[in-house]
């Protein structure tokens, strides 16, 4: 084998070991993102389950929880749930 053909295996080999090294990140973050989401909805269920309408910290937290960035889709509106407030 050429040194040209040593150096693209080298490439290859180093290319293969990043693409293994993101995936195992990815993987990682995976697991955050859904142990946090998992959370989420707990307090989500929880807070629910109380009377919405007679406790204004309920309604600020859902407000919270379903408050959107900019570029992204609101979530469908849930009966009871007052729709995130905008902030400026």
């Amino acid at each position: 084998m050429n040194s040209a053909g040593k150096m693209h295996e080298a490439k290859i080999e180093e290319l293969n070991s990043q693409i293994m090294e993101m995936k195992l990140t990815l993987e990682g973050m995976e697991k955050e993102r859904d142990f946090y989401f998992g959370k989420l909805r707990d307090i989500e269920l929880l807070c629910q389950d109380i009377t919405q309408e007679d406790n204004p910290i309920i309604q600020k937290i859902l407000a919270k929880l379903y408050a959107t960035e900019d570029g992204f889709a609101a979530p469908e509106e849930v009966e009871g749930v007052p729709p995130p407030e905008e902030e400026y």
